[in-house]
């Protein structure tokens, strides 16, 4: 995954949130807003049900857990956290049978 486009979302992040906020369904809302502009090869999907968001990416093993890593970094750096019970990001390649990736937990609101 080229560094520019890792700085492109996160730049994304910054611009489409301006207030820190705990409202998971919002915060996967601008999670994908923010994927689907820079990385995402297809729409960035979330379900409230299973408390995921999926993203359809053009990496392999490595690079998706280092990508998963930045995101949630990023979302953690710009106090943008998943209130309630815990959200997971899901990496998905075509290359791998449109299976899953990588995987990390989305930042959970400190208490």
């Amino acid at each position: 995954m080229g560094r520019l486009m890792i700085v492109a979302l996160c730049v994304s992040m910054s611009a489409g949130h301006v207030m820190a906020d705990t409202d998971a369904v919002a915060n996967a809302q601008t999670l994908c807003r923010a994927i689907d502009t820079t990385i995402s090869l297809s729409p960035c999907t979330y379900s409230e049900e299973a408390k995921t968001v999926t993203v359809s990416v053009g990496t392999q093993g490595g690079d998706a857990r280092e990508l998963c890593q930045t995101i949630e970094s990023s979302l953690m750096e710009k106090h943008i956290f998943f209130d309630g019970d815990p959200w997971k990001l899901n990496l998905k390649s075509s290359a791998s049978g449109d299976n899953t990736i990588a995987s990390c937990d989305l930042p959970q609101t400190p208490h």
